[in-house]
């Protein structure tokens, strides 16, 4: 079911609005978390599925590091971030009220 879930997810809805220089970059990294939490089996622990969003967001503060990029992660693109991360997160069995990504994030 999860696998259904995670595919049928248009990051597009939530980030609507994105810089364009750093749309490419955002959608990879949020693609590369949807494919490899649908490659977990279902035992998958809580840890390790903390593990992947943690790499996905730390990728993601090293964005603003990369000279092609001239733009930054503002508001809209943090609200569509977060709404996407907290989407996958409850789909994989996540509680999105323990804030788990204001752990790692800096943007």
């Amino acid at each position: 079911m999860k696998q259904i879930e995670l595919q049928a997810m248009n990051f597009k809805q939530s980030l609507p609005v994105v810089y364009e220089d750093l749309e490419p970059f955002l959608m990879a990294e949020l693609n590369l978390l949807r494919d490899k939490l649908i490659s977990l089996p279902d035992s998958t622990s809580s840890k390790e599925i903390l593990y992947l969003f943690e790499s996905c967001v730390l990728s993601l503060n090293n964005i603003e590091n990369n000279e092609e990029i001239d733009s930054t992660i503002d508001t809209e693109e943090r609200e569509g971030l977060c709404d996407a991360l907290y989407k996958m997160g409850t789909i994989v069995g996540l509680d999105e009220t323990t804030e788990y990504i204001d752990n790692w994030r800096e943007w």
